[in-house]
C-alpha cells in the first residue's frame, strides 16, 4: 500500500509540473503574435513570421514577467492601506517575486521561438500535455537585464569610459541572498 501511495504521489507531482510548464507554453503561444497596438495588419504580418530574434524573445520574456503587475499593484495597495492579505494573496505575491528573481538570476524556460520548427509546432500545438515534448524549450533571460550584463562585460574588458556608467553587479553571495532572502556565510 505504501508503494502505491508513493507512485500516486510521484504521478501527481509530474502532472502538476507538466501543467505549470503547459500554462507557460500556452501563454507564449497566445501572446507571441501580440503587439501593443494590436493593429490587424501588423498582427497578420507577424503571423507570417517564422522566427524571432533573441532580442525579441527576451522582450517577450519581459512581457511574460509583467503579466501579473496589475494584480501585484492592487495587492500591495491593499497591504499599504493596512488591510490584511489572505493567505492565498500573500502566497501569490511571494510566487511572483520568486519568479522574477529567478528569471533575472538564471533565466526562464521558454519555447525556442528562434527556431522555425519550434514556432510551427507551437502554432499547431493543441494544448495536450502529452505532446508538450514536441516543443523545445530554452533558457532565456529578460531583456531588461541584458544591457547591464553587456556593460559589465565591457568594463571587465577594460573599456574605461563605460566602467563609470556600469552599476555594480551582485556577487554570487549577494545574488543568493537576494533570491532566497537568507544570509549566506
Amino acid at each position: 500500500m505504501h508503494k502505491e501511495t508513493n507512485i500516486a504521489k510521484a504521478k501527481s507531482e509530474r502532472i502538476n509540473a507538466a501543467m505549470g510548464r503547459g500554462q507557460k507554453i500556452i501563454w507564449f503561444r497566445d501572446n507571441m503574435d501580440q503587439t501593443e497596438d494590436d493593429d490587424e495588419e501588423e498582427v497578420d504580418a507577424k503571423l507570417k513570421k517564422k522566427v524571432w530574434t533573441m532580442v525579441e524573445l527576451r522582450q517577450l520574456v519581459d512581457v511574460y514577467l509583467a503579466r501579473n503587475d496589475e494584480d501585484v499593484e492592487t495587492l500591495l495597495a491593499k497591504k499599504e492601506e493596512g488591510k490584511n492579505l489572505l493567505q492565498k494573496e500573500s502566497l501569490f505575491l511571494q510566487l511572483v517575486d520568486l519568479e522574477v528573481k529567478e528569471a533575472k538570476l538564471a533565466g526562464v524556460e521558454v519555447p525556442d521561438l528562434t527556431n522555425g520548427a519550434v514556432v510551427k509546432a507551437l502554432r499547431a500545438w493543441d494544448g495536450d500535455l502529452n505532446s508538450i515534448t514536441t516543443i523545445k524549450l530554452i533558457t532565456c533571460k529578460p531583456a531588461s537585464i541584458i544591457p547591464i550584463e553587456e556593460e559589465a562585460k565591457n568594463s571587465r574588458r577594460g573599456d574605461g569610459a563605460k566602467a563609470d556608467k556600469v552599476p555594480q553587479l551582485l556577487t554570487e553571495q549577494q545574488a543568493i541572498e537576494m533570491a532566497t532572502g537568507m544570509a549566506v556565510n
